[in-house]
């Protein structure tokens, strides 16, 4: 009896100097994927997207005026943003046409007679590659019942090279100028980014 206690005594001890033995055996399991690990109902899997996957192309949801704010002289301003690609689209007074060509931004901002508002967009074109700004500064003023905007306006782009990286933006228009008679027609610009004709038509509206 005494030497099965010394055995049973001897057993811990043995235990904590082959230790590695047990992780060795664990890790040996994972790697041959004969253990199975799933996750407590708690934890959540997420799914990532792969890094050149791109989201599909989405038309731009019309923007519209709202008939109401809260203070009289709020002003809502809209710059709407289109790619003029077909033949029809760049004929001759087509531009004019608010149908004409594809809307790619639409944004609407509000603000008061006098106070700056800002309005910055970025579209990609060609998958993604092409990456244009439209940067367009703007105050509202109200002389003898007319609505104006002192406008400065700014259009840069830049393309992703071979290795997906952006590359250098370029400046392709600065102006500034101010538009007038908006309450009665938007205000129509064109321009043109790699060979590419877009249309650019600013309208404010004054509840």
């Amino acid at each position: 009896m005494p030497a099965k206690l010394d055995a049973l005594r001897r057993i811990p001890a043995w235990l904590g100097r082959h230790a590695y033995l047990g992780v060795a055996a664990a890790a040996l399991l994972i790697i041959t994927r004969t253990v199975d690990f799933a996750p407590p109902a708690e934890v959540r899997k997420i799914e990532l997207p792969a890094h050149d996957a791109e989201p599909a192309p989405t038309p731009a949801p019309a923007a519209e005026f709202r008939e109401a704010m809260g203070a009289e002289e709020g002003v809502q301003l809209r710059a709407t943003l289109r790619l003029l690609e077909d033949a029809d689209d760049v004929a001759a007074g087509a531009q004019d046409d608010a149908t004409a060509g594809r809307v790619l931004a639409q944004p609407v901002v509000a603000t008061l007679l006098g106070v700056p508002a800002a309005i910055d967009t970025t579209v990609r074109v060609d998958g993604g590659d092409l990456e244009i700004r439209v940067a367009l500064d703007v105050t509202p003023r109200e002389r003898a019942g007319d609505l104006s905007l002192d406008s400065a306006l700014e259009v840069t782009s830049r393309r992703r090279d071979s290795d997906s990286r952006p590359g250098p933006r370029r400046l392709h228009l600065r102006s500034s100028a101010v538009l007038r008679d908006l309450a009665a027609r938007p205000h129509k610009l064109l321009f043109t980014v790699e060979g590419r004709l877009f249309a650019l038509d600013v309208d404010a509206h004054k509840p």
